[in-house]
């Protein structure tokens, strides 16, 4: 299974999500698929926009383990981790045996 966990800390937001999610073998496994492609798009559409380039305070991206730190300075960082997690929320509601939200 794969699990997520959110921290909000002033202007501050880290996501972390690790583990694999089980649904499939390796290479067919949409649900691991259709995270990481939320994560990588996340990071890279941060990264690319010039204006909060410097937004991202910490990125790992590892097999099974990806943490994304961001400084929540404007109104587009802020949409784009809003995307990012509502993205998580809903593969979680229709993935509930393979993803799940840490309390």
């Amino acid at each position: 299974m794969t699990t997520y966990s959110i921290k909000n800390s002033k202007n501050e937001v880290t996501v972390e999500i690790s583990g694999h999610s089980g649904y499939a073998e390796y290479g067919n496994d949409i649900v691991c698929a259709a995270i990481s492609t939320a994560c990588i798009m996340t990071a890279n559409l941060i990264d690319k926009l010039e204006s909060i380039r410097y937004n991202i305070l910490d990125l790992v991206c590892e097999e099974g383990y990806f943490r994304l730190q961001v400084k929540m300075a404007d109104s587009v960082t802020i949409g784009i981790v809003d995307n990012f997690l509502e993205t998580l929320d809903s593969l979680q509601k229709q993935y509930p045996k393979y993803i799940k939200i840490k309390s």
